[in-house]
């Protein structure tokens, strides 16, 4: 037994060292491919759609339910990628996040358009993320992502989804959590921090 106990903070750290190489691999091989997409390479946007896609695609399912639009707006995404490539800086950013936030805001967009047409109503379901199925070189991330997600309060945890997945304001937020607007900013800002320096830490 204490052969086990004094193994385990090792391994533990040995497992925190080898995520932390995977993820600096995965952003390298990314940004790399992003480069070669902005210079024309389709052989390396069919690979870079390959390791992504599952993941860009559960971003945008996670805003929009319904599987034939997300799968629309999963395609307009990609479009996206392929004509911003050069506009990333892989000394800048993450090369996950800038592809994730391509996702959501084209997601959003659907959303609240159809919101406008009476196609979609109003919800303040906050999406399961549990079920994402992600590729293993995107796993590190999402993995680091949840588990802030699961340990924000409750309350920064809806605040955070519902803005970032449901494309609610502020102030339609503060309507649906029952607080001030100013609260309801708070709660958005405290929980992109920690979301933002897990990514980065």
């Amino acid at each position: 037994m204490n052969v086990v106990t004094h193994l385990t903070p090792s391994s533990e750290r040995d497992q925190s060292i080898r995520r932390q190489r995977d993820s600096v691999e995965q952003r390298r091989r990314l940004a790399e491919l992003l480069r070669q997409c902005a210079s024309g390479d389709r052989a390396a946007f069919r690979r870079l759609y390959d390791l992504s896609s599952r993941f860009v695609f559960g971003i945008v399912k996670a805003v929009l339910p319904d599987d034939a639009m997300a799968e629309d707006v999963a395609q307009e995404v990609y479009v996206t990628i392929w004509r911003r490539a050069a506009s990333f800086d892989a000394d800048k950013g993450n090369p996950m996040a800038w592809m994730a936030a391509i996702a959501r805001n084209r997601a959003i967009d659907r959303l609240r358009a159809e919101r406008t047409r009476g196609f979609v109503s109003y919800s303040d379901e906050v999406p399961d993320l549990a079920s994402d199925e992600l590729s293993a070189e995107l796993t590190v991330d999402a993995l680091a992502v949840r588990r802030v997600l699961d340990d924000l309060r409750p309350e920064f945890r809806e605040a955070l989804l519902l803005t970032y997945f449901k494309g609610y304001t502020h102030t339609e937020l503060a309507g649906i959590m029952n607080v001030p607007v100013g609260t309801a900013k708070s709660w958005v800002k405290r929980g992109l921090t920690a979301l933002k320096e897990a990514l980065d830490g």
